[in-house]
């Protein structure tokens, strides 16, 4: 992780890859949950701009393929 970086990010594209690989429904809800709160954790960190739009996004996004 260098200097400037969203580590939330990374969390949050591990999850999604987590959860596009998983087995079972249960697993794959959960690892998608993970992803949608690790993208909330990114916006966060993220100025008011077009990456925090991205990232809250991306929450919304994973949210709903959990449910």
């Amino acid at each position: 992780m260098g200097f400037g970086k969203n580590p939330h990010v990374l969390k949050a594209q591990t999850a999604e890859q987590k959860a596009e690989e998983a087995s079972d429904d249960l697993s794959r809800t959960r690892a998608y949950f993970e992803a949608a709160h690790a993208w909330d954790r990114a916006a966060e960190k993220e100025k008011p701009g077009k990456l925090r739009v991205e990232y809250e996004a991306n929450a919304t996004r994973t949210r709903a393929l959990a449910e």
